[in-house]
């Protein structure tokens, strides 16, 4: 069943009616320590993040293209922000050219990974450090953090308090 008052919905996330050359009727945001970033922005991002990418591995438009399946101009097109890029591309991407997801993310909208600059920094830094761990020594940090931690997560919505363990 669909939420009844959608305006206490908005008030509760924090969210604020703008404007965005992408979108021609009002949407809602949530600011973030960058103010509003246009979507064409986080586009923008994407694309440099897409460029650099390619560059580091020294591949050219015309493979990259052929390996996802696209014409070279249609794929420069997303490294132009000039296409919109889907999650299902970005993913494949992500295969081939050996990024995570989080980066690309990260690249677009940081402000999904902290309230300030440096707190997203510090946070991408860590998810990467994650990411690269053998399985085992995830599972232990896992464990630790949970230990540590004053609150869990029981169903991805709401907190639930933790008991602690006696020393």
């Amino acid at each position: 069943m669909a939420i009844k008052d959608i305006q206490t919905f908005i008030d509760n996330h924090g969210l604020v009616e703008t404007e965005d050359s992408e979108v021609e009727k009002p949407i809602w945001r949530k600011p973030s320590f960058q103010g509003i970033r246009s979507l064409l922005d986080m586009e923008r991002g994407l694309s440099r993040f897409l460029r650099e990418r390619r560059d580091a591995l020294n591949l050219n438009r015309e493979q990259v293209g052929m390996m996802i399946g696209i014409h070279q101009e249609i794929y420069a097109r997303h490294e132009r922000a000039g296409a919109k890029l889907r999650v299902t591309r970005l993913l494949h991407l992500a295969e081939l050219l050996g990024f995570s997801p989080f980066d690309a993310i990260y690249a677009a909208a940081p402000q999904f990974f902290g309230d300030s600059p440096e707190e997203a920094e510090v946070k991408s830094k860590l998810v990467q450090r994650i990411l690269d761990l053998p399985a085992a020594t995830a599972q232990n940090l896992l464990m630790l953090v949970e230990e540590l931690s004053p609150d869990t997560v029981d169903d991805g919505a709401s907190k639930a308090p933790k008991r602690r363990r006696e020393p």
